[in-house]
């Protein structure tokens, strides 16, 4: 039995294979009361995750952020009719002065993406940077319900820490997962589909079982010590492994 970890940052991501029993804690030093900073001696430091703003109104949301190294050039504003849209859309894109962001609702992990891009200057010369803010969607929806009675809603709070997001990989099979890492280029779809799919925020432990067809897996979710989910991992399109893609059946 394996487990699989994957070690996030800005610029690399790598993979270890440790035995089960050897754990690795991936999550950050616990925050201050206001959830934004740690001591480390006399200087506070801003961890990664981002601190939000926002104000609830009855026709539009504005929103700022504030990071470690910066904050949002200006509010930006979203109307009421296109946040409502995530309700039966999985993604909407919104602009405002020459900012844009795409807002993104995973309902697996009950959370909405705003993948945020602050531009400004001219016609001429626009420079800028991207925020990905992960949030609560049902709290977002709360604050959208209440400020429907007219009084504006404030919410300030701290992006979703998706270093903790990440939940363990437990191979309890080994058949088909020896298989993809003799495989380069099946090794780097699993591990990509991997990070990328299986950010389930309330999920502890993801264990992965042999399926009948090569390179795939059957998976069980585990919350609280308890099963809740199972599905299939499964590598479609094996006729030509170039092409082929993983996918998720439930």
């Amino acid at each position: 039995m394996w487990v699989f970890f994957f070690m996030m940052s800005w610029k690399n991501i790598r993979t270890a294979f440790l035995p089960a029993g050897g754990r690795r804690n991936l999550s950050h030093n616990s925050l201050t009361a206001a959830g934004a900073f740690s001591k480390k001696g006399d200087t506070a430091i801003f961890k990664e995750r981002t601190l939000v703003y926002m104000i609830f109104r009855k026709d539009y949301i504005g929103l700022r952020t504030v990071s470690r190294s910066r904050k949002s050039p200006h509010r930006f504003y979203i109307s009421r009719d296109t946040l409502e849209e995530l309700e039966h859309k999985p993604e909407v894109i919104v602009r405002d002065i020459r900012s844009f962001a795409v807002l993104r609702r995973d309902t697996h992990t009950g959370t909405i993406e705003i993948e945020a891009t602050w531009l400004s200057g001219d016609e001429d010369h626009l420079s800028g940077y991207q925020d990905i803010i992960p949030l609560p969607y049902q709290k977002i929806k709360g604050c959208l319900c209440a400020s429907q009675q007219g009084e504006p809603v404030v919410l300030k709070m701290l992006s979703m820490d998706i270093h903790r997001e990440q939940p363990r990989f437990v191979f309890k099979s080994r058949r088909n997962l020896h298989a993809v890492l003799e495989n380069a280029a099946i090794r780097r779809k699993l591990i990509r589909f991997l990070r990328d799919q299986f950010r389930w925020p309330h999920a502890e432990q993801i264990e992965f079982y042999d399926d009948f067809m090569p390179y795939s897996f059957i998976f069980k979710e585990i919350r609280e010590n308890k099963p809740v989910m199972t599905g299939g991992l499964i590598l479609h399109g094996q006729e030509d492994l170039k092409k082929a893609y993983y996918s998720i059946h439930t």
